[in-house]
């Protein structure tokens, strides 16, 4: 008989996930149900929890129980502990399966769309593949393929490192995203040197795309006064909508629909960045991830 995913909870972490099952179905007895053990060993295993803990879980109410308010307190952090738990056994699953597996970890403004599109046009060709995903920024998903924890990352800027195999993608151009009411909305280019009066909405200090822009305003020689920083390309979007600032964002990538709301070109050389996917340099060349890497690298891989 297949184990539900409380059972499993339990097997790995049993007085944790009985505490939250009481809590979430409200009874020993519903919750002896879900995970098929009796109330009697419900109840007993918590009232050992609650010596342990030192903690008074549950009090009595009629012919129930109630939570105490240290219970439901501490009912919120159980549960994301089970859901760490169930993730981290979908992703044990996937590696004891005998089905190819590709862990990538890829940046934040990939993920709208490039990365399902390209994935879903891969597994269109290989439908036995498996994919689970880390999000995460450049440096820290180039951390994971160092040590092994994720298979390949699609980051920019490329990485200098000779421990890394890095295959190049495409080029990026970094635009303006202007208010509707600014007189650089009706521009079909400018120059960043014309902006050096204007507030910024730009990317969070310490990602890939932040790097890529603070080179740009070098060569433009002057500082951004920043209102707004943030790892949500698509919300600095929305706020140069509103009149927040000038947005500058990584223009659509290789298949993407235009910006609902367009934008304006940079005529700066240097407002672009280099997209990549980097797999470590040990990797065999028969492994999944290095053909995933090879489709990337075409046409119809970069455009799904």
């Amino acid at each position: 008989m297949q184990q539900s995913m409380s059972q499993r909870q339990h097997a790995l972490a049993p007085g944790l996930t009985e505490f939250h099952t009481v809590i979430r179905t409200g009874s020993f007895a519903a919750a002896a149900a879900e995970l098929r053990l009796t109330p009697t060993t419900v109840s007993r295993s918590i009232h050992r929890l609650e010596h342990r803990l030192r903690l008074r879980l549950f009090e009595p109410q009629g012919r129930g129980i109630t939570p105490t308010p240290a219970a439901v307190e501490l009912a919120r952090y159980a549960e994301s502990a089970l859901d760490s738990i169930s993730l981290g056994l979908h992703r044990a699953d996937l590696e004891a399966s005998p089905a190819p597996l590709i862990r990538l970890g890829f940046i934040r403004t990939l993920g709208a769309s490039f990365v399902p599109r390209s994935v879903a046009g891969y597994r269109r060709a290989h439908p036995d593949v498996q994919f689970v995903f880390e999000l995460g920024a450049t440096d820290d998903l180039l951390d994971a393929v160092t040590g092994h924890r994720i298979d390949a990352a699609l980051v920019s800027p490329p990485p200098a490192a000779d421990v890394f195999t890095v295959t190049p993608l495409f080029d990026q151009a970094l635009v303006l995203v202007p208010p509707p009411d600014s007189p650089f909305a009706a521009r079909s280019e400018v120059s960043l040197a014309e902006l050096a009066d204007e507030a910024f909405i730009l990317a969070r200090a310490g990602l890939g795309t932040r790097s890529a822009t603070d080179a740009v305003f070098r060569g433009a020689g002057f500082e951004p006064r920043i209102v707004l920083e943030t790892e949500d390309m698509a919300m600095a979007r929305a706020m140069a909508q509103q009149g927040l600032g000038l947005a500058l964002v990584p223009g659509p990538a290789p298949g993407d629909p235009p910006f609902p709301h367009g934008h304006v070109r940079l005529t700066d050389p240097a407002a672009m960045r280099s997209v990549v996917i980097v797999t470590a340099t040990d990797v065999p060349d028969g492994a999944p991830v290095v053909d995933f890497a090879r489709f990337l690298s075409t046409p119809s891989g970069r455009s799904g």
